[in-house]
């Protein structure tokens, strides 16, 4: 029979690996051992964890130092970072790494040029966007030069395949309109630009059938299109063109879309055309254009689109049938928004008259809220200043006047006359005496001087900036809000208003700073 049953077992305390700790129970008088080995361990495998912790932090951190600084970017950022390198340059980062191929990828990718490369590289990239749906993911700016013309050939239904795969694509940018290209799409605009001379009824109306779809549209751009009137509208029963490629999984042809009418609506017609007027549910977020006048003047009448800049192609003469003062007056229907004005002639077969009369027109419309004047010419430069003498007058709250022009000017019947430089104003080079005379042609208007020639300094005050002066010193006359001036020459001045305070020293007269030689 075992001993030393109910008494406290001292043999354990002889032992080394065992320590008696007595633990006060509140019930009983008894206490009770507790072996050190289980408290012994804990304590290690603790020690060990930190260990292992401490060891796991550092080697992180040492590994994290060891990667190169490059490789911690962001996919967005080293895509902003490629898209200013040359496109040779991105198709070598594609082959660097995974990470580099995807952001090379998407900086080749997402402004889409093909202007510049050749009908068989061309072919090839739309094959590649047609079959490839990721890379046509990618694709936000697009722009080519040709578009197939045979409705019934596989290169069309490439086409329409890959517009159909740019789902994310923003920008637009084609030579001409075709619905059978682009009747089936699904991304949503905000630049549109055709470069299109000539459009017919039926695609005209076809084409803002297919804007109606487009209501994010911000920017309408048709600088080559000549169009003197509104087409007639076109019977809603007309069928589409034929052929239109049906491509896979594309929803059909919005039924919903409005239709030009042959009937003429109830509300009396625009002033610029009795033919047709645009919905106004067609680009309701439209806000800048450059396009001829009439469609100008047709999208504005409604006065519900927020339009901000209108660049208008003035297309015909007085003569042929022109009236400027039904299409501002349509322009002024959106005075809440029209802040900048753009009138340009279409070829230098738009004469003085008519191009004055657009001039006046836009003043006495437009005059009590356009901010920004934009005047491109093609005659001779005196014409247009002396034009501007008679009509700044009429704007009041014109802050920026620039006149532009996209042609040298038009070589004059008889030599021009010459006038001696001002006393307070010394030559451009120190050569000539100070009894010389300089032609007032001594620079060109088209042509701007050299580089070496473009200083701002105040000593140096060549005939035409002399000329200038004149010029802004009428102009702020008859313009009182006038605060910056853009003159043929590409000479930008900024006229500077004296203070109460300054006025009140005596300082006299309007300062004028010119700031330099400025290509727009």
């Amino acid at each position: 029979m075992p001993t030393g049953l109910g008494r406290r077992a001292s043999e354990l305390g002889e032992r080394e690996d065992f320590v008696d700790v007595s633990v006060e129970e509140p019930h009983h008088g008894r206490k009770r051992s507790i072996s050190l080995p289980a408290a012994a361990q804990a304590a290690r495998w603790r020690e060990a964890m930190a260990r292992e912790e401490a060891q796991a932090s550092t080697s992180s951190s040492t590994s994290a130092e060891k990667i190169p600084a490059i490789s911690r970017l962001s996919p967005e950022l080293l895509t902003t970072i490629f898209t200013f390198a040359a496109r040779r340059d991105i198709v070598s980062l594609a082959r660097v790494s995974k990470s580099f191929s995807q952001a090379a990828l998407s900086a080749l990718y997402d402004a889409l040029d093909l202007r510049d490369v050749d009908d068989e590289h061309a072919a090839q990239c739309i094959a590649s966007l047609a079959s490839r749906r990721p890379l046509a993911l990618l694709v936000r700016h697009f722009t080519c030069r040709t578009l197939p013309e045979d409705a019934s050939s596989l290169d069309t239904v490439t086409f329409a395949i890959a517009f159909n795969n740019m789902e994310r694509l923003r920008a637009l940018t084609l030579p001409r309109f075709d619905l059978r290209l682009l009747c089936h799409t699904t991304f949503t605009l905000e630049r549109l630009t055709l470069l299109c001379k000539n459009i017919s009824a039926q695609e005209f109306h076809a084409l803002f059938r297919w804007l109606a779809r487009q209501p994010s549209l911000t920017v309408l751009t048709l600088p080559n299109l000549v169009l003197h009137d509104l087409p007639p509208p076109v019977d809603a029963g007309t069928p589409t063109p034929p052929h239109t490629p049906r491509t896979p999984d594309t929803p059909p042809h919005d039924s919903n879309a409005p239709v030009f009418s042959s009937s003429s609506p109830s509300s009396s017609p625009s002033p610029v055309s009795c033919h047709s007027t645009i919905p106004d549910t067609v680009l309701p977020n439209l806000r800048r254009v450059h396009v001829p006048a009439v469609i100008a003047s047709a999208l504005a009448a409604s006065g519900q689109r927020p339009l901000e800049s209108a660049k208008l192609l003035i297309q015909n003469t007085l003569y042929d049938g022109l009236r400027p003062s039904a299409i501002m007056g349509a322009l002024a229907a959106a005075r809440g928004t029209l802040r900048t004005l753009t009138i340009k002639p279409a070829s230098a077969r738009i004469d003085a008259r008519t191009l004055e009369r657009v001039v006046m027109a836009a003043g006495a419309e437009l005059g009590d809220f356009v901010e920004t004047l934009e005047v491109h010419w093609v005659l001779d430069d005196e014409s247009l200043y002396k034009l501007m003498a008679s009509a700044l007058s009429r704007f009041h709250t014109l802050r920026t006047l620039r006149l532009l022009r996209d042609s040298p000017p038009p070589f004059p019947p008889s030599p021009l006359l010459e006038f001696p430089l001002p006393p307070a104003s010394p030559p451009l080079s120190a050569g000539p005496g100070p009894g010389t005379r300089t032609s007032i042609s001594s620079f060109s208007s088209a042509f701007p001087p050299p580089r070496s020639a473009r200083s701002a300094g105040a000593a140096d005050t060549p005939f035409p900036r002399v000329h200038e002066r004149a010029h802004l010193g009428l102009w702020s006359k008859t313009c009182p809000s006038l605060r910056h001036v853009f003159f043929l020459s590409g000479a930008e001045w900024n006229v500077l208003r004296l203070s109460p305070s300054e006025a009140a020293l005596g300082f006299g007269g309007t300062p004028f700073e010119f700031v330099g030689y400025t290509q727009l």
